[in-house]
C-alpha cells in the first residue's frame, strides 16, 4: 500500500488523504479545509462545495486519475437541502458522473463544515 498526502492539501495527523492499494485509490473525505486546516467559506455551502471538490481533484491528479476513473463516491452534507447544491457544483467542477453513489446527512468533524466527499478511483487505466 502507498499512503499519499499531496501538496496543496491539509495533512491530517492520523490518516492519509489517499491510500493506493492495488489498482484502486481510496480518497479520504475531502472538505473545505485549506492547506493549513482552516475551513474555507464558513457558512457558505457553495464555497465549501467548490473547495471540497477542488481538493478531490488534487487527490485524483496526485494518482494520475481523472473523474472518469471514479467508481464510488460518498457525499456527506449537514442538511439535506445542500445535496442539490453539491451535485450542481460537482457537475460543474468535475463533470457529470455515472458511478456508484451514496448520500449521507450527518454531522461532520467540525461544526463549521457543511460538506464532505470521499471517493474510490480505479487506477487500472493509467
Amino acid at each position: 500500500m502507498e499512503f499519499i498526502d499531496p501538496p496543496g492539501l491539509w495533512k491530517a495527523p492520523r490518516y492519509a488523504n489517499i491510500v493506493v492499494a492495488g489498482e484502486f485509490a481510496f480518497i479520504a473525505g475531502q472538505t473545505a479545509f485549506d492547506e493549513q486546516g482552516n475551513v474555507v467559506g464558513v457558512g457558505d455551502i457553495d464555497a465549501q462545495c467548490e473547495r471540497a471538490l477542488q481538493n478531490l481533484m488534487i487527490c485524483l491528479c496526485a494518482v494520475k486519475a481523472t473523474p472518469q476513473d471514479i467508481v464510488k463516491v460518498t457525499n456527506y452534507v449537514t442538511d439535506r437541502a445542500y445535496l442539490a447544491r453539491l451535485v450542481e457544483a460537482r457537475n460543474r467542477i468535475i463533470g457529470e458522473l455515472r458511478t456508484a453513489s451514496t448520500a449521507v446527512v450527518s454531522g461532520l468533524a467540525r461544526d463549521t463544515l457543511l460538506v464532505e466527499v470521499d471517493a474510490i478511483a480505479h487506477l487500472g487505466r493509467r
